[in-house]
C-alpha cells in the first residue's frame, strides 16, 4: 500500500515550550526532494495532513504552518482549510503585486493568520509587512550586529510577532531571544521528524467530474453529494477531511449530506481542487469501486422498500462496505478514523442494526448464501439487479 508521508518541525517560545509545527513535504522517510512544483509539494502536504494522517495526530492542540505558494494564495484553493489551525507562510519568492496583497487581504479578514517565510527586510516588501501577523526571519542571512536593528524595524511596522528561524546553537537561541525573538525553529531544538501513514488514493476520473460540477454556480449541496457518493474513495476523503479539520468536535456524521452541508460549496472547490493538484493514481481495481457503488444503491433501494426515513444512510453504509479492502487496513482501525454514528459503525464491523441487516442480505446475495437472510432472496435480486442497471445506464461504470 502507498504511504503518505509528512515532515514535521517544532516551533518553541522562548522557555522553550511547543507552540505550533511546519509540516514539510517528504517523499519518503528521509527524502525531502522528488516533488514537481510548490503547488504539488503543499497540496500535497495538506492533503497527507488532513485525509491520510489527520491534523490533530501531526499537531494535536497546537497551531499548523504551512508553507504557500503564489498560486494557491490567488486561486482560493487555501480557503477549505480551518482558519483556526492554520498559519499561512508566505514563501520568500512571492512578491508583493496587488492580486497577492488582495488575496493575503481577504484570507486574514477571513480569519487565517498571516507569516512570512525566510524573510530579510527590504523597504519594497512593506506592504506585505503590513499584512503579516508573524515574520519568520531568516537568521544565517542577517549579520549579528544587524539582526537587533531588524528586529526593531519591524515592530516599528506592527509585527507583533517575530520567529527566528533555522537556529542551530545555544549561542544562536540566546542571540535571538535576548533580541527580542518571540519564537525560535532550528536543529538547535529538533530536525523534522517524518510521520507517515497508509494512503488511499481517489479515482481520478470521480475528481475530475466533480471540479468539473462545482463550476456550476448553480450547483446546489444535493447535487454534490449525488456526485460524491458515486465514489467510495471521495467520499470517505471528504468525511476525512472534515473529520481532520473540526478536530476535537463531538459532533457525528452520519451521511454525505451532512459532510457536503458542512463544508459548503466554496470549500468544496477548493478541496477538489487539492485533490487534484495532489495527482492521485488509480491503484484499486475498478471492479471494487463498482462494487461499492452497487451495494450502496442496493443498500438505498431496500431501505426505501422498508420505508426508512433516511436511505442515504443506507447507501453510505454499502458504499463503505469495502473501504478495508481499498484501504488494505482492517475495518476496525479504518473506521476509527471517520465520524460516524454508531449505528453504521456497528452496521459497517458486525452487520448488526437495521442498516446491518441489510448490509449483511446484500452480502449473503453476493456469495449466493441469501437463504440465511431475513429479506427475502427475490427483494434483494431484484433491488440489486436494479442497482446494476442504474449503474450502466447512469454512465457511471469506470
Amino acid at each position: 500500500m502507498d504511504k503518505a508521508f509528512v515532515g514535521r518541525q517544532p516551533i518553541f517560545t522562548p522557555a522553550q515550550e511547543v507552540y505550533g509545527y511546519e509540516l514539510l513535504f517528504r517523499s519518503s522517510e528521509t527524502s525531502a526532494a522528488d516533488f514537481r512544483d510548490g503547488d504539488h509539494a503543499t497540496a500535497t502536504v495538506l492533503m497527507s495532513t488532513f485525509t491520510d494522517i489527520g491534523l490533530q495526530t501531526l499537531v494535536n492542540d497546537k497551531r499548523a504552518f504551512i508553507n504557500t505558494t503564489r498560486n494557491l494564495l490567488v486561486d482560493g484553493t487555501l480557503s477549505c482549510l480551518p482558519q483556526d489551525r492554520m498559519v499561512l507562510e508566505v514563501l520568500e519568492d512571492v512578491d508583493p503585486e496587488p492580486e497577492i496583497l488582495h488575496a493575503l487581504r481577504e484570507l486574514r479578514e477571513t480569519g487565517y493568520t498571516i507569516a512570512l517565510d525566510d524573510f530579510v527586510y527590504r523597504p519594497e516588501l512593506e506592504p506585505l509587512v503590513e499584512l503579516a501577523d508573524l515574520i519568520k526571519i531568516e537568521f544565517p542571512a542577517i549579520a549579528n550586529e544587524d539582526l537587533a536593528e531588524h528586529v526593531s524595524r519591524l515592530r516599528e511596522h506592527g509585527v507583533k510577532t517575530i520567529l527566528a528561524e533555522k537556529v542551530e546553537t545555544q549561542e544562536d537561541f540566546e542571540l535571538c531571544r535576548d533580541i527580542g525573538c518571540d519564537l525560535f525553529q532550528g536543529y538547535f531544538f529538533s530536525k523534522p521528524q517524518v510521520i507517515s501513514r497508509g494512503k488511499m488514493q481517489s479515482n481520478v476520473a470521480a475528481v475530475i467530474r466533480l471540479v468539473s460540477e462545482l463550476q456550476d454556480p448553480n450547483i446546489t449541496p444535493t447535487d454534490v453529494e449525488a456526485i460524491i457518493q458515486m465514489d467510495a474513495n471521495l467520499s470517505y476523503r471528504l468525511l476525512r477531511f472534515v473529520n481532520s479539520a473540526a478536530a476535537g468536535t463531538t459532533r457525528k456524521i452520519g451521511s454525505l449530506r451532512q459532510a457536503t452541508a458542512l463544508m459548503g460549496i466554496h470549500r468544496l472547490r477548493s478541496l477538489a481542487s487539492m485533490l487534484i493538484l495532489t495527482g492521485l493514481d488509480e491503484k484499486k481495481p475498478k471492479e471494487l469501486i463498482n462494487l461499492a457503488m452497487t451495494r450502496a444503491k442496493t443498500c438505498e433501494l431496500l431501505a426505501n422498500s422498508s420505508d426508512s426515513a433516511h436511505p442515504e444512510r443506507f447507501y453510505t453504509v454499502g458504499l463503505f462496505s469495502v473501504l478495508d479492502a481499498m484501504l488494505d487496513q482492517p475495518m476496525e482501525d479504518v473506521l476509527e478514523s471517520l465520524p460516524l454514528e454508531t449505528e453504521i459503525n456497528d452496521a459497517l464491523l458486525d452487520q448488526s442494526g437495521p442498516m446491518g441487516e441489510i448490509l449483511r442480505s446484500v452480502l449473503n446475495y453476493e456469495t449466493g448464501t441469501a437463504s440465511q437472510s431475513t429479506i427475502g432472496f427475490t427483494t434483494v435480486a431484484d433491488a440489486y439487479q436494479q442497482s446494476l442497471r442504474w449503474l450502466s445506464e447512469s454512465g457511471q461504470t469506470l
